[in-house]
């Protein structure tokens, strides 16, 4: 009996000390995890400034990490992009040029048209369980294995693209790389009508007032009518209140002239993005016009904390096309009743490369944009690099372009354009013209005619927009001298999106004015 108990002991003894192995070994297992996934994520750091989004584009953006430029954008640039600095910190360079630059080293420009979605949750860099793409391989076993881009990189590129691949499949989102013509045949407005039926459309940008009234839309409605198509009316411009923009499109709407509603992102969330558009479908707004805001530096301040940072122009398309294509809201829910609009971008053809800048406006096309309204031009050569990169893309038709003319008031007024307004290039020549004028006024007057005078000399050019805030009288005066209001462009009249593929040749014809040839 007592041998017996004696063997009981000893083997209870036997059983707790490999138990303690058993947890000594699992301690060191979990001990060197943690080690592991300590010095990935800072190797990911080091190497690619990771921001443990746990949303990683690495592979997609030449492994340079999207979240390092000062807006965070996942799907761009912003419309100030240039290849000298980042616009909004000078200090730097402009993250998405190198980006691009490196994915054109890199022959993989074409994993950039990709529609990203937003991101789930902030940047936490303390919350634990969002680990870096190498540590991901330590933590879950997926992603690439840092050992391989040692011994064997062909395997280790292999690895990026599974995890990007399993990174992206939202359900929610389905993001993807193709072009998506609307998915209905009737004109969703007046707008849409008249570009689809070849004629030329003329639109007025319009600031709306900072006071409860609108006297003033009404007057400009008044003095206006029969000469231009739509006013377009801004979404607090420059970082300075002002009355919404809805309102004043739905006032716009009661004095006769189509209004074409701006929306930013700035200060825009997902929901209250969708909720506001589906707004203006039931108030009769059908022309929507998406957006990056203009960084709110250029208002009088002090300026607010920045707000959301949760979509960018790219994004805002893709949605509302769902929206109104699929009938799939944000959320990935099926909705019963599908809104109508008609949905345009800005596009800004003059700041980066032409190729790059292409490339942008490629990639706003795809996620849904049906018309581009450029920012202001005053370089016509560099615009005509830009409509040649597209036509390189296929692009010219694509979506109905509407390019911007604004007559400067004075020589200080085209330096403000020129330095603090993002994406507008102004050549030296200008600047010396307007300094030396006697009368500075008249002569913004006369460089916006002779450039109206080179765009109608232009194919594939459907329309005009006045920009001119504060002083939209001035468009009546454009568009009398310039001939617009019988204008014919030349452009193929089709339904549609433009034209469901680009014509195999669609040559610029250029008005023999002494403008430079570029086909």
């Amino acid at each position: 009996m007592y041998a017996k108990l004696l063997r009981g002991i000893a083997m209870w003894q036997r059983l707790a000390t490999s138990f303690q192995r058993i947890r000594a070994v699992e301690a060191w297992r979990q001990a060197r995890l943690c080690l592991e996934r300590m010095l990935a994520n800072q190797i990911d750091r080091a190497l690619f400034k990771c921001q443990s989004c746990g949303q990683c584009l690495l592979f997609q953006t030449a492994f340079i990490c999207p979240l390092t430029c000062t807006r965070e954008l996942r799907n761009g640039p912003c419309r100030g992009s240039n290849p000298h600095h980042c616009f909004i910190k000078p200090t730097r360079a402009c993250t998405w040029h190198l980006i691009y630059a490196r994915a054109e080293r890199q022959g993989a420009m074409e994993r950039l048209l990709e529609v990203n979605a937003p991101r789930a949750a902030p940047v936490n860099r303390s919350k634990a369980s969002v680990d870096t793409p190498h540590a991901q391989r330590c933590q879950h076993g997926y992603g690439p294995r840092l050992l391989d881009r040692l011994i064997n990189p062909g395997r280790y590129y292999t690895e990026w693209e599974e995890y990007h691949n399993r990174q992206r499949a939202l359900p929610w989102w389905r993001g993807d790389s193709r072009y998506h013509p609307p998915e209905y045949s009737e004109p969703a407005s007046q707008l849409e009508d008249r570009l689809r039926s070849g004629k030329f459309a003329i639109s007025v940008e319009v600031a709306p007032p900072m006071e409860p009234t609108g006297v003033r839309i009404a007057r400009l409605a008044e003095q206006l009518e029969g000469h231009v198509d739509t006013f377009n009316f801004t979404d607090n411009p420059r970082g300075v209140a002002r009355m919404g923009g809805l309102a004043c499109a739905i006032h716009s709407s009661a004095n006769g002239i189509e209004p074409v509603l701006q929306i930013q992102t700035r200060y825009r969330d997902r929901y209250n993005l969708e909720s506001e558009v589906v707004g203006a479908h039931l108030a009769g707004v059908h022309n929507i016009l998406c957006m990056c805001d203009d960084t709110g530096r250029l208002g009088p301040g002090p300026p607010p904390m920045p707000g959301p940072a949760d979509l960018d122009t790219v994004q805002a398309l893709w949605m509302l096309r769902r929206l109104r294509d699929e009938g799939v809201n944000v959320d990935g829910l099926q909705v019963e009743h599908r809104p109508r609009y008609f949905l345009g971008a800005v596009v800004s053809p003059c700041a980066t490369l032409p190729r790059y800048a292409a490339l942008i406006t490629q990639k706003k096309i795809n996620a849904g944009a049906q018309f581009l309204q450029t920012l202001p031009i005053f370089d016509l050569s560099r615009f005509c690099d830009w409509m040649e990169a597209l036509d390189k893309r296929d692009l010219l038709g694509k979506a109905y372009l509407i390019v911007a003319v604004e007559p400067p008031k004075n020589a200080n007024h085209l330096r403000f354009l020129a330095s603090e307004v993002p994406g507008v290039v102004v050549p030296s020549g200008l600047h010396a013209r307007m300094a030396y004028s006697r009368d500075p006024y008249e002569e913004g007057i006369q460089i916006a005619l002779e450039i109206i005078a080179g765009l109608k000399g232009l194919r594939w050019v459907h329309g005009l927009h006045i920009h001119a805030p504060g002083r939209e009288e001035v468009a009546l005066r454009l568009v009398r001298e310039s001939g617009l209001r019988d204008f014919t462009p030349q452009v193929e009249s089709e339904s549609g999106n433009g034209r469901d593929k680009a014509g195999s040749d669609p040559v610029l014809q250029l008005a023999t004015n002494g403008l430079p040839t570029r086909f």
